[in-house]
């Protein structure tokens, strides 16, 4: 039998033992450990149109896999490649790359790394760089928003160098046939600053009949600069048709036709024009479309109608729709849906 004071020092003995199990289990689960020995880095001064590039090193100090589970650059940064998995006690890479073709002057552009770390996981990475441009372009690129059709757009650039006051452009390359690029040396009267030295002057003109549609390239110009014997200026935007159709396609879904069934699409006119719509017509059966004015000239709307008593399953055809436009004469739209 156990003496009075035994039992009196079985208890706190058996509380202390309770007490430290849970933290003696926590100090011995497995994690794995996020470390970047550098997080932030200058590489320097990078010559504008060049990609600076860095690869960071990531260790695994812990004693489970390490694994990088998204990696999300910054806008004008973009990561080459990664390593997603790292071993307990290794190393990994992550290779992060800078297009300076946009920037000039000092940057710093971030990556964000997400690992499964819970201790660590999101750690924010750092390029930084001084872009020289050593050629200056103004406003260094050409964006156009346009209508199909509509009086040519134009783009002026003014290039120039302090580092090189006898700056010459000897040539510059469009890459839509549809996107005409001309240079010149500037006159007395178009120059502008104190600035001595040449001074040029690059125009950027969108062709009238410049198709429908997004445009994202570059123009390169060809300089005698010895640092800096391209220049890349983007070139940007969309061109609209001169009838905006919304929604793109007529689509009722899945409709029951014991009663009159509707639907409509608007018409509107980008151009500078009023544009009038003749007459619509359709080759569903039992299909109605109707114009109704909402703005002479500039809106309409297409009212759709589908009729009681119409066969049932699915179907699909087109609106054709007859315009005054000389540009688009005749609008043709998708329709369809279920009768059920």
């Amino acid at each position: 039998m156990r003496s009075p004071a035994l039992r009196r020092l079985s208890i706190p003995l058996f509380v202390v033992l309770l007490w430290a199990t849970p933290v003696l289990m926590h100090k011995a689960e497995a994690q794995p450990g996020a470390v970047f020995p550098e997080t932030v880095i200058d590489v320097g001064a990078v010559n504008k149109g060049e990609r600076a590039s860095y690869e960071f090193t990531l260790q695994n100090d812990g004693d489970q896999v390490l694994q990088i589970t998204q990696v999300k650059p910054s806008c004008g940064c973009t990561v080459a490649e990664y390593d997603k998995t790292i071993q307990p006690g290794g190393t990994g890479r992550i290779t992060a790359v800078v297009d300076t073709t946009n920037f000039k002057g000092p940057i710093a552009k971030a990556v964000k790394v997400f690992t499964n770390d819970p201790v660590n996981p999101q750690i924010n990475l750092v390029i930084k760089a001084n872009i020289k441009t050593h050629v200056e372009i103004e406003p260094g690129y050409a964006r156009f928003v346009a209508v199909h059709g509509e009086p040519n757009a134009k783009s002026v650039q003014k290039v120039w160098s302090k580092e090189k006051p006898d700056l010459k452009i000897l040539g510059a390359k469009s890459p839509y046939p549809h996107v005409k690029v001309s240079y010149a040396e500037a006159t007395a009267d178009e120059r502008e600053g104190d600035g001595s030295g040449n001074q040029w002057r690059i125009l950027v003109e969108l062709d009238a009949d410049a198709p429908v549609g997004p445009m994202a390239d570059y123009i390169d110009v060809t300089t005698d600069h010895p640092e800096r014997q391209t220049i890349r200026i983007p070139v940007s935007g969309f061109v609209r048709p001169v009838l905006s159709v919304t929604p793109r396609v007529a689509d009722f879904g899945r409709r029951e036709v014991a009663e009159p069934q509707t639907a409509s699409i608007e018409i509107r006119n980008m151009s500078k024009s009023a544009v009038d719509l003749d007459e619509v017509s359709t080759d569903v059966e039992g299909l109605q479309a109707e114009i109704e004015p909402l703005e002479e000239g500039r809106l309409y709307k297409i009212l759709l109608t589908l009729e009681p008593g119409m066969k049932k399953g699915r179907f699909r055809g087109q609106i054709t729709i007859n315009t005054t436009s000389s540009k688009q004469p005749v609008l043709e739209v998708n329709v369809k849906g279920v009768v059920l």
